[in-house]
């Protein structure tokens, strides 16, 4: 079998799952990683070092260092006693500030964490230039910031742009060109995939990619971002982002998790997306084609997740089954 080489882009949770499950056949491994988080820890750092987003970043190169101690470290979260301020801030984002001002270039501080904590995947940053993501809402009102576009009980999101337009990471365009297979998602729609998709030369790349491009279609609606929304209507969204063409394919779940699960989930505003043969349909019709498989984990159990929100996740053996499928037909 020939090497084969894989980019993910998305956010330290979706990348990471996409390459974990590649990484039995595929032979180099390359996460494109969202920069436009405002969350808790990861907007206190971007304040501090005045930064693109730095904890995505951290969480994908702890998941794939090779030294167990310094990929705890990287993700150790202060107590915040006697400074509130600190509560839960992770180690690894400090790290990553100081790092940015000591050598001027926020890329070249992602380098060197990675080279520290013997990263088995290359992390890109998707660009290295401090903007903030914002959107304008379905009544025309413009919020600013991650925090404020994925924001619970608004009108629905129209529109995204950038406060300050920027180029990508010129790495990160070059991976993605050479790349035998890039996967898109899973992850939040807006704040993380289409977010990255905004800066200069994203577009361009896919588009100009010699490999497959695939969509991971989230299994659920997001509170915030896509209430309301079907399969199609995701689909429909990264499509027009990259361009006619330019995607080639999406993995669609069919799976379905326990009943208890689901009303767990379901109290919480995240319903299961269900496409139907009219929508398989409808997306085929765009150009893209549907692949759908049951993806998902059978887990009961209830996830506490640091300042985010559980849904139904991608079974790690069946996406690398549908991914080495991908790649190799």
């Amino acid at each position: 079998m020939k090497p084969f080489q894989i980019v993910a882009i998305g956010g330290g949770g979706g990348a990471t799952q996409v390459l974990k499950a590649a990484q039995p056949f595929a032979d180099h491994l390359t996460a494109i990683i969202a920069v436009t988080d405002t969350g808790r820890s990861t907007g206190l750092a971007r304040a501090i070092g005045g930064i693109p987003a730095p904890g995505d970043l951290r969480a994908t190169l702890a998941a794939f260092a090779t030294d167990p101690l310094l990929a705890r470290l990287l993700q150790q979260r202060f107590s915040g006693a006697g400074l509130p301020q600190l509560e839960g801030m992770a180690f690894g984002n400090l790290l990553i500030a100081a790092l940015t001002q000591v050598t001027g270039d926020f890329a070249a501080a992602i380098a060197q964490v990675a080279r520290m904590v013997g990263s088995a995947a290359a992390v890109l940053p998707v660009a290295a230039i401090d903007t903030q993501l914002c959107a304008e809402l379905a009544d025309g009102t413009i919020v600013v910031g991650e925090l404020a576009v994925r924001g619970l009980d608004k009108p629905p999101i129209k529109r995204l742009f950038l406060s300050d337009q920027a180029a990508a990471h010129p790495p990160t365009l070059a991976a993605i060109r050479a790349a035998d297979l890039v996967v898109l998602g899973p992850g939040s729609l807006f704040t993380t995939l289409l977010a990255s998709l905004l800066f200069g030369g994203m577009a361009e790349a896919l588009q100009a990619a010699r490999g497959k491009v695939v969509y991971i279609c989230n299994t659920t609606t997001q509170p915030g971002q896509t209430d309301d929304y079907c399969a199609l209507d995701h689909v429909r969204r990264v499509a027009d982002a990259l361009g006619p063409g330019a995607l080639d394919a999406v993995l669609l779940n069919s799976g379905i998790p326990s009943s208890a699960a689901l009303a767990r989930y379901a109290a919480d505003g995240v319903l299961l997306l269900q496409p139907d043969a009219a929508e398989i349909a409808a997306i085929a019709a765009l150009g893209v084609q549907p692949i759908v498989r049951d993806l998902a984990e059978q887990d009961d159990e209830q996830r506490v997740l640091w300042n985010k929100q559980d849904s139904v996740r991608h079974d790690p053996m069946k996406l690398s089954a549908a991914l080495k499928e991908l790649i190799i037909s």
